[in-house]
Order: C-alpha cells, then structure tokens, then sequence
C-alpha cells in the first residue's frame, strides 16, 4: 500500500474538521441525545455512514467536536486580545473595552451556538475524566493569559483578580446567550470595571 500524500492527509483533516463542526451544529440544535452520525452526516452533507471513519464512537465525535470549539474560540481570543502583548502600558479602559469586544464576538454569530454546545458538553465533562481533563486545561490557558493582563495593570493580587475576572466573563457569556434579554455593553462595561478597576494601585 503506498503512502498518503500531503493532499490526502489535508482533505482528511479538512473532513475532520468539517465533521467536528457538523457535530457542534448537531449539539447546539439538538442536544446531547440528538449527536449521532446520522446526525452529523445530515448537517455535514455527506453521505450515511461518512463520519464513522473520522469518528466510530460517540466519545471520539465528542472529543473531535470539544477540540474544534475550543480551537475557534482561542481564535476569537487571539485576535481580541493579541495585541495587548505589545501594548506598553496597559490601561484599564483598553482592558474592560478589549473584553466587552471578547464577549461580544463569542455570543454572536456561530460563536453563539459553540456556547450552547459548550454547556452541553460541560454537563457531559462530569462523568467523562478526558474530557472534563480538556475543559480543565482550556480555562486553565485562559486564566493564565488574564493574570498577564492584570499584572500588567498592577493588580494587587493578579491570581485571585484573574480567577474572579474570569468567573465572570464565563457568567456573561453564558448570560448573554442562554438566558433571554442580553445586557447592553455599556452596563457588561460598567459590571466589568468594577472588577478591574477596583483590582488596580493606580486606575488611569
């Protein structure tokens, strides 16, 4: 049997990808009872029985569904907040702007729906040790960037502000998407201030 080449291993992964996508379609439409391969082939468009070979179990659809969320939405964070890297000093307003525009961009569009599907996947995370293990290390990277944030605003206390910081964009985000009447910025901007610039020796 000869080689795959580097084409056919990226249209595998281009079908892998589009099936994980499929499969957070499937989980924000239809819930957790509703993720089947049946399912995943309809919304991906492809033919009965496709995503078996990139997914055999329900697990694996899973994990391959959890890894492209979480790899969408550090996109959303790269870009919102890849530039504070090399921004000298920091103020609270970029800070509490930068994060209401975080917030904004994950309960919007298709970023919306992986919320849903997040949540759903969270409740499953609590019988099923792998996974609650990736839910784990994702926050834990996200906590980790926020702490650089405050200490670059001379928190205090960076860990404990970073902790709570991220508590509550958790809290909005799911705020704004599952729950119905989501808050106007100037008031998200208003509740996230109160955490940032309070947290701060010297608020601009």
């Amino acid at each position: 049997m000869s080689p795959a080449s580097p084409k056919d291993d990226e249209s595998r992964v281009r079908r892998r990808d589009e099936i994980a996508t499929a499969a957070i379609e499937v989980l924000a439409t239809k819930g957790f009872r509703g993720l089947t391969h049946r399912a995943v082939d309809a919304a991906a468009g492809l033919g009965p029985g496709s995503v078996n070979y990139h997914a055999p179990t329900r697990s694996r659809l899973l994990h391959l569904a959890l890894g492209e969320l979480f790899a969408r939405d550090f996109e959303i964070a790269g870009a919102t907040f890849g530039s504070l890297v090399d921004t000298k000093p920091l103020g609270v307003d970029i800070v509490v702007a930068r994060i209401a525009d975080f917030i904004e961009a994950m309960t919007t569009g298709d970023a919306a729906k992986r919320v849903i599907a997040r949540s759903i996947m969270l409740g499953e995370a609590q019988h099923d040790r792998e996974v609650r293990e990736l839910f784990d290390t994702q926050r834990s990277t996200f906590v980790t960037f926020t702490q650089w944030i405050v200490a670059s605003l001379d928190s205090q206390d960076p860990q404990a502000v970073a902790e709570t910081l991220v508590v509550m964009i958790e809290g909005l985000i799911q705020r704004q998407v599952l729950i119905g009447l989501p808050l106007a910025r100037p008031f998200v901007e208003q509740m996230l201030r109160t955490i940032v610039g309070a947290s701060t020796l010297v608020v601009d």
